[in-house]
């Protein structure tokens, strides 16, 4: 069985791929631009294949050629690029979206996860935030993933896809790049563990719903093997983590860290967004929830961001060759 990944040698599907190869499965990592180091423990054991999901052509080529059976979607561009280039953000994110379904209906693919974002809810979602809570986002990449759940939903109930999607908090982990605020969190500890300096473009009170990298890639691989599900979007729990608090932990483990500040406008107007959000959620008594989803066998398992740091910092620090210089 072929397993096909977009965004293949970004930061999840990385992270997703040494599993599925620890599994014994085929993946194929389809990736616009290849990094090759995110991947290198991995190289000879997936087949790699440059592609831009914005081109319909180049789906079916890759999906035809090795005889994909299921695909994981995570291609996409994140928040802060999103909102500097709408039009960019939409080729990738809405019509590579609707490619990846397109070219799936063409070819017979069995099933299509795709991994979304809490990005989708906004002021007027309502809380307790529900699956079926009205969608209200205020950024352009939350809009993108709206595109991407109603499209998946369109393509399972009209052409039969066992579509399957996520709504993530913020994923966080070694090898996390980009342009992006959610992406601070994962540089900050990744460069601290490195004893590098580094610079942080948000304020300090920002406050995010952070999930660890293995939690994520072990949901996702959790409901792709279920047989059955009983919903088609899932929102998935993480741990509500102010920056203030995450460097206060960081500090624990490195306690020479040298920190920048460098307030970014943008990168500020999309953190207040997901602060808000996360405000809500607190105040609503649901950061503990979503943690433990029974049909699908998954259990949260870094439940504080003690646990997160302290492992992220281990990963990195016995991975060196992978991000020094980085």
């Amino acid at each position: 069985m072929s397993i096909l990944l977009t965004g293949g040698t970004g930061f999840i599907s990385s992270h997703l791929a040494r599993n599925l190869v620890k599994e014994g499965y085929d993946v194929i990592l389809f990736d616009k631009f290849i990094n090759y180091r995110r991947i290198k423990d991995i190289l000879t054991s997936v087949k790699i294949v440059e592609g831009d999901v914005s081109l319909l052509s180049e789906i079916i080529e890759v999906i035809s050629k090795y005889d994909v059976e299921d695909v994981f979607h995570t291609a996409t561009q994140l928040a802060v690029k999103a909102e500097k280039s709408h039009a960019s953000a939409f080729k990738t994110n809405v019509e590579g979206t609707f490619n990846v379904f397109e070219a799936s209906r063409i070819l017979g693919v069995k099933k299509v996860v795709f991994t979304s974002s809490l990005s989708v809810y906004g002021p007027r979602s309502g809380f307790p935030i529900k699956e079926d809570s009205y969608r209200d986002p205020t950024s352009f990449y939350g809009v993108t993933k709206v595109f991407g759940e109603i499209v998946g939903m369109f393509y399972h109930y009209k052409h039969g896809i066992d579509f399957r999607c996520v709504r993530f908090p913020v994923v966080i982990g070694p090898g996390r790049r980009g342009q992006g605020v959610t992406v601070t969190f994962s540089t900050l500890i990744e460069k601290a563990a490195l004893n590098e300096p580094v610079t942080i473009y948000i304020p300090q009170d920002t406050m995010f719903p952070l999930i660890y990298i293995e939690d994520a890639v072990n949901f996702l691989l959790s409901l792709w093997k279920a047989k059955k599900v009983r919903k088609r979007i899932y929102i998935v729990g993480g741990v509500p983590v102010s920056m203030k608090e995450l460097i206060e932990t960081l500090k624990k483990y490195v306690p020479n860290v040298k920190i920048n500040v460098e307030i970014d406008e943008e990168a500020e107007r999309v953190a207040k967004t997901w602060t808000f959000l996360t405000m809500l959620v607190v105040k609503a008594g649901q950061d503990k929830l979503y943690r433990s989803i029974e049909e699908v066998g998954w259990i949260l398992k870094y439940t504080s961001v003690e646990n997160i740091v302290k492992d992220f910092i281990e990963y990195v620090q016995s991975h060196k060759d992978m991000y020094i210089g980085y």
